[in-house]
């Protein structure tokens, strides 16, 4: 398979990465899922790397991720929003499946699982919505 990078729907990429971004600071605030996150991992804020190092990780890997679903929707020639959701769906059930192999050989509690598998999967259906709807 060839990759055409003229057809890459840049700024499907850049507002993919962003939505992503938002989406996490929710997923990940205080009121959803932060003190449950923080509790089941046994950790303290006090123990937590830099934010500015975590931050630009998280950012670096929203565009990395959102690239990587734009070439596949490239490939698979997504139509739209609705095939962008599908494909989300599918590459964050494929992402969620193999994180499942790792939570069990770590011995990771459930509902841990399912809070990071989760924002895997929702992720991945916003950038796919994003990225279809320039298709």
């Amino acid at each position: 398979m060839n990759i055409d990078l003229g057809s890459i729907p840049y700024l499907a990429i850049i507002l993919s990465a962003l939505a992503i971004c938002i989406f996490g600071s929710i997923w990940y605030s205080p009121k959803v899922f932060w003190n449950t996150w923080l509790k089941l991992k046994g950790l303290n804020e006090d123990k937590l790397p830099s934010v500015g190092k975590v931050m630009s990780g998280s950012i670096l890997m929203a565009i990395v991720n959102s690239f990587l679903l734009a070439i596949i929707a490239g490939w698979v020639n997504i139509e739209g929003l609705i095939d962008g959701l599908w494909l989300g769906l599918v590459v964050g059930l494929i992402i969620a499946g193999t994180s499942a192999t790792n939570a069990m050989y770590e011995g990771m509690k459930l509902k841990l699982y399912m809070i990071t598998a989760g924002f895997h999967v929702i992720s991945m259906i916003i950038a796919g919505i994003i990225i279809g709807s320039f298709a």
